[in-house]
């Protein structure tokens, strides 16, 4: 893509002779919490008087919540689209066919995998507009493998509830209803109905005796808790606690589709006690905590008590500062950085975008910024699957050998592929990034993230073209309108950029900055070309966790971590576990002279930064890449 602004953007890298002192100076800066960053001052520019510059008190402007754009009226295109197209073609893989999907799990998980892979085949169906190979023949042969009550698994006893039963059937919930809204087919829901009225609805009473603290789950009423398991090696003596709220995430979304009044009275009774459970004295699993709050925003967006969105944003803020590795995984369980899991950093990737829909802040768009170009960038894996990582920046718990059994300056794999949960993960998190990229309400339309796509969105069809983010270039070409339309489209400013400017066919136009965004108004026709830039470069971060350790920094391009460069080895089968690499010295004023892409150079030196967001660089087994240095 040509730059939209070729004389200034020529200079975009340029290191200044200074740039030591700047970054310091930067770094220092950034020594401040998660939910700082982005943060707005208590004044910035609005939209009333609607001149550049002015400004109203923050508590005077108002928030409506945008809509995303319906899958069928976007085609992504980019790096995106490529990413999501290698996670279909391996869901079509030998673990998620037919003759599989039934016999796959042997854990004790009834539902999760036949519910993960058909909510997957459905997202990715929808956000790639090509109808799945398998999917018709799993959905034909779901009804041969419930038991004689209409679910997975044995059936309950009267007055008990099993954890691992209803967790995984809040996927099987999520897959009927997805499958449901998209094919209108009727067998499949009376199969939903029947689950939920045989399996869920009888549960509602047991989630007020849900055990609260660790010494309520030795000996547990009414409830069979999560068990310790070895799904594979890497993941002996676990248990998933608190996995019976992932169940909210169905409940909610049932409630949704169905409007059952006991479906929301018991929604309100699973928030109501998850309120009161000791997240980290009880080691809760993060995915269970950030599926939960998924839950709680459907809840809440579809009409539900606002004073549950309150408490979710305390608990997601406290993940952020608390349960998070440096680049932006999480804690596999609370208190216990064991590895990171990319189905709960695709749950925090899902809730920072919908805190930020809520309430319009621009803090947990920022997030997702940084969880989508870090996180999840480096979960994802060269064969289109997701895995584990190991948690950089935080010690290791004793249980696992402590600091001596890995260096927490490296960011590496742990267990490669997750195929039995974060591989089928993947397909929902394609399919919910397409959608986030367009936004609308009325006559507003919102990026607060940019992918080359097009889309038809508030009447217009644009075509979005965008380097970002190695570059800050996005360009929207307006192709098709009815007539004039009278918009008001509004791009993300990152507040790791500065200098932005608007062109509309080539000239510079004014805009307004408000809540964390780029505005500007017009009668855009067809034939418009509209041009939004940003300077994006080289800057600092010391350790953001409040459980990472200190005196240590990363340097970052933009959102993206930066991490030095490892030369392939010589060896084509190289070892699971990589040994780790030796770890080298660059202090937060190291000069670099930058190579484009993202790419830094140590002035004077052979050592080389990359960003960790690389599509000809994915994430391989044999990868130890140092991210953190020492101050």
């Amino acid at each position: 893509m040509t730059h939209v602004f070729p004389s200034r953007y020529q200079q975009r890298f340029r290191v200044q002779a200074d740039a030591s002192l700047n970054l310091y100076k930067h770094y220092l800066d950034r020594k401040r919490e998660w939910f700082n960053c982005g943060g707005e001052p208590n004044y910035c520019v609005g939209r009333k008087n609607g001149k550049e510059g002015e400004a109203m008190p923050k508590q005077e402007r108002e928030w409506t919540m945008p809509t995303p754009i319906d899958l069928s009226d976007v085609v992504m295109r980019g790096e995106l689209s490529f990413r999501g197209i290698k996670n279909y073609a391996r869901l079509e893989g030998k673990w998620y066919r037919p003759h599989e999907v039934f016999k796959a799990d042997q854990h004790g998980w009834p539902g999760d995998w036949e519910g993960r892979i058909i909510l997957a085949l459905v997202s990715q169906a929808q956000a790639t507009h090509r109808e799945p190979a398998w999917l018709e023949e799993i959905i034909r042969r779901l009804p041969d493998h419930l038991n004689e009550k209409g679910y997975f698994g044995r059936i309950c006893e009267v007055g008990w509830a099993n954890e691992q039963q209803l967790s995984g059937h809040s996927w099987l919930l999520r897959g009927l209803i997805a499958y449901c809204e998209w094919k209108k087919d009727r067998t499949v829901r009376d199969i939903l109905e029947g689950i939920l009225r045989n399996l869920f609805l009888p549960a509602h009473d047991n989630f007020h005796f849900y055990p609260l603290t660790p010494e309520g789950r030795d000996n547990p009423e009414k409830w069979e808790l999560s068990h310790l398991q070895s799904k594979t090696k890497t993941h002996k003596a676990t248990s998933d606690t608190g996995c019976a709220f992932i169940a909210l995430d169905g409940v909610t979304e049932a409630w949704r589709y169905l409007k059952w009044p006991e479906l929301e009275a018991m929604a309100r009774t699973m928030i109501d006690r998850f309120t009161k459970l000791q997240l980290e004295e009880c080691f809760v699993q993060t995915h269970a905590t950030l599926s939960c709050l998924r839950g709680i925003c459907r809840y809440v967006e579809n009409g539900g008590d606002r004073k549950y969105l309150a408490m979710a944003r305390r608990i997601f803020d406290r993940y952020m500062s608390h349960a998070t590795t440096e680049h932006y995984g999480n804690y596999n369980w609370w208190g216990m950085p064991r590895w990171t899991e990319p189905c709960a950093i695709i749950d925090s990737y899902i809730l920072a975008h919908w805190f930020w829909r809520l309430t319009g802040e621009t803090r947990y768009q920022t997030a997702a910024h940084h969880i989508f170009y870090n996180g999840l960038a480096h979960a994802f894996r060269v064969d289109g699957s997701f895995g584990t990582d190991m948690c950089i920046g935080a010690e290791l718990p004793e249980m696992d050998g402590g600091a001596a059994a890995y260096d927490p300056t490296l960011l590496k794999p742990r267990t490669y592929e997750v195929y039995w949960c974060c591989t089928m993960r993947g397909g929902e998190f394609f399919a919910r990034a397409a959608e986030g990229a367009f936004l609308s309400h009325g006559d507003d339309i919102w990026l607060p993230i940019f992918h080359n796509a097009t889309a038809k969105v508030a009447g217009l069809t644009l075509r979005e073209t965008t380097t970002y983010p190695y570059e800050g270039a996005v360009r929207l070409e307006v192709l098709g309108a009815r007539h004039a339309e009278r918009r008001t489209i509004h791009f993300f400013l990152p507040p790791w950029t500065s200098a932005p400017e608007v062109r509309l066919n080539g000239e510079r136009i004014k805009h307004r900055k408000a809540k964390g965004f780029v505005e500007v108004t017009g009668d855009f026709r067809k034939g418009d070309v509209l041009d939004y830039g940003f300077d994006l470069g080289l800057h600092v971060m010391p350790t953001q966790g409040k459980n990472n350790i200190a005196n240590h920094h990363s340097f970052r391009h933009g959102p993206l971590l930066l991490v030095l460069d490892q030369p392939r080895p010589e060896s084509f089968d190289p070892p699971r576990t990589p040994e780790p690499a030796m770890t080298k010295a660059l202090p937060a004023d190291t000069e670099f002279e930058p190579l484009g892409s993202a790419r830094y150079r140590v002035k004077d030196g052979p050592l080389m930064l990359v960003p960790v967001y690389d599509n000809d660089n994915l994430t391989e087994r044999w990868h130890a890449r140092q991210a953190l240095f020492r101050d």
